[in-house]
This record gives C-alpha cells, structure tokens and sequence, in this order.
C-alpha cells in the first residue's frame, strides 16, 4: 500500500470542504481528523495545514513569493516586484547579507536568482574555462 504524502492529505481535505459550511463543516474537519489519527499522520498536522493553505492559495489564483535581499527593501520595490508576478501576489521577504546585492525570487519550486553572489559566482565559472 503506497504511503499518502501531506501533499495528497491536503488536496483531499480541500476537495471535500471547499462547498460546505457551518456543521457540515465541522463534521467533515472531525473524520479528517479521524483520518489522520487512524493512519498514524496527526503529528503530520501542522505541516498538513501548511500544505492545505498552500492549495487554497494556489486554488484561487494566490502566487506566494519568497523575496531575499540583501539589505531590507522599502515597500515600493517590494509592490513592483509583487506586480511583475501577477495581480494576486503574497510575498515574504527576508534579509541575507550574504547574497551581496540583488535579489533572489523564490516562486514555488523556482528560483529566480538575480543576487551579485551568484553573478558573481557564474563569472568566475566564464573566466576559468
């Protein structure tokens, strides 16, 4: 019997209860709940909300950005990066000083590197061949 991943627990949590309200509702949160306790996967749970709000998201449109900088990044750059993704944008943005300059864009299981280390790192590669 293959294992079902946080992933696919997500998915089918968000396929039952995207129409239902109120009791309904409640009833169907508690056999999911009895789901995971029966398969061994409530310590799982954390981590299946993380996945279960990563599908919402995705359900409507919602484009989640990790945007790292170098250095704190005023409002407005982060506003122009957000618009070049999309009208419907999340970002996180974060600070390492290590990247020297730029910026790197994590978009899902992309990543869109544009920091001076990386730059960097590739002409160093250009100049020894």
């Amino acid at each position: 019997m293959a294992k079902t991943s946080n992933k696919q627990y997500a998915e089918a949590l968000y396929q039952v209860t995207q129409d239902l309200r109120g009791s309904d509702l409640s009833s169907a949160v508690k056999t999911f709940v009895e789901i995971l306790v029966r398969d061994h996967k409530l310590k799982q749970g954390d981590n299946i909300i993380a996945e279960f709000e990563r599908v919402v998201k995705k359900e409507k449109g919602i484009v989640e950005l990790e945007i790292t900088s170098a250095r704190e990044l005023d409002t407005k750059t982060i506003e122009k990066i957000k618009k070049t993704f999309g009208e419907n944008v999340e970002a996180v943005t974060q600070v390492d000083e290590d990247i020297i300059g730029g910026v790197k864009v994590k978009l899902e299981d992309k990543i869109l590197d544009g920091s001076v280390k990386t730059q960097l790192k590739s002409l160093k590669q250009q100049l020894s061949n």
